[in-house]
């Protein structure tokens, strides 16, 4: 049994808020962390509405609630990758060796199953109450043809359209002209050349798993390994020297780089060199980290404080219920500081509320608990 299983966090219940019928509240905690200055000790939120007036020392309206001496209040997460598809899954997948390869196999078992929908796992997935009441925006990747549509207040929802095409011929067949926040070329064994050149020509946002597996260094450098195994299970055809860009993620990053923003996903197994690359383009390109994801597939330590220490810019995601319990990027926080305790919570809280909002440029309060911001939050308990 591995941290992940054994992790107290996942049974651990979070506070409510209990939404009072009143225009004017003040909601109270040990610590409000507001994302513009320091946290705050025995602070309350003050809300008109929907909207957040003022943070004092003393509540300013008479409805006022007071959470507890161990509770603190973020504002609304951001959770920047999930694929809500997979969530008609009730646990992570049963994959005893935790290879990619292997989880790749069950996950294609599951979506074999005649019960497997794809919008309705999205549809499940936006009903959950960790979304809907500490989450105020979600990056999903989907599926080609099931873009969500419709009104998902009072959460963000950003589409990355998937895209999988590992021969050039088929690139020409793959939907581009889509109403998405972005494209997502899904990774570099499954891209062709002309596929992410493609997609990184098209001017939006995208998304790639890069890095992700030590199999995946072992294909980009030498053309062998489980992932190729996985390939030609797939397309006893599948070249990998037609397929890859380059030798190591760089080669990828490089290319990217040319996007408008670029968020890649895990990034668990990057070099110096790519760190320091990702550092210089912070502006436009950010790395997603899924804490419990990570400690699922029994990764290598994630360098979360190098990749802070070279001015990377790191987001939080949940990744998907085949790997993780919940959607709630709340736990993920918990769970990365325990994982990391040479990073502060405040910096921890950060990347799972204002870096994401700033990321996917939201608009201006979100991520934040200040005049005229949202009057959404994450309430958690602390030590």
């Amino acid at each position: 049994m591995d941290g992940y299983e054994r992790s107290p966090i996942r049974k651990q219940r979070q506070p409510k808020l209990n939404v009072a019928s009143e225009q004017t509240r003040s909601l109270g905690a040990k610590w409000v962390y507001t994302m513009v200055g320091p946290p705050l000790e025995n602070h309350w939120i003050n809300i008109t509405g929907d909207k957040v007036e003022t943070v004092s020392a003393t509540p300013a309206y008479s409805a006022a609630e007071y959470l507890g001496d161990h509770c603190v209040i973020l504002p609304a997460t951001v959770n920047a990758h999930t694929h809500l598809e997979l969530s008609q899954l009730e646990f992570p997948l049963d994959v005893p060796s935790r290879s990619m390869s292997d989880w790749v196999a069950a996950l294609l078992a599951f979506r074999r199953n005649a019960a497997y929908n794809a919008r309705e796992g999205i549809r499940q997935a936006l009903c959950r109450p960790e979304l809907l009441e500490s989450t105020i925006a979600v990056a999903d990747i989907v599926p080609e043809d099931c873009m969500n549509g419709g009104d998902f207040s009072p959460l963000f929802l950003h589409s990355f359209v998937e895209l999988i095409a590992w021969r050039n011929e088929e690139v020409e067949k793959l939907n581009f002209d889509t109403c998405a926040f972005g494209l997502s070329p899904h990774a570099p064994h499954t891209v062709c050349p002309a596929l992410l050149e493609r997609a990184v020509r098209q001017n939006v946002s995208l998304a790639m798993h890069l890095a992700e597996t030590r199999e995946e260094l072992q294909l980009l450098r030498y053309c062998t390994g489980p992932l190729l195994e996985m390939m030609r299970r797939a397309d006893p055809d599948y070249d990998p020297k037609s397929v890859l860009i380059g030798k190591s993620p760089m080669d990828y990053l490089q290319l990217l780089s040319t996007a408008p923003n670029v968020f890649i996903i895990h990034g668990n197994y990057l070099d110096d060199a790519e760190l320091r690359f990702l550092a210089a383009h912070r502006e436009t390109m950010a790395v997603v980290y899924c804490p419990r994801s990570h400690a699922y597939f029994r990764h290598a330590s994630y360098p979360l404080k190098k990749m802070l220490d070279y001015g990377v810019r790191v987001l939080l995601g949940t990744d998907s219920l085949a790997s993780t319990p919940n959607l709630s990027l709340v736990e993920e926080m918990q769970f990365a500081l325990q994982r990391h305790p040479r990073v502060s919570p405040e910096i921890v809280y950060r990347l799972g509320t204002l870096e994401g909002a700033l990321a996917f440029s939201l608009p201006k309060g979100v991520g934040t608990i200040q005049h005229g911001s949202p009057a959404r939050f994450a309430p958690l308990l602390s030590k």
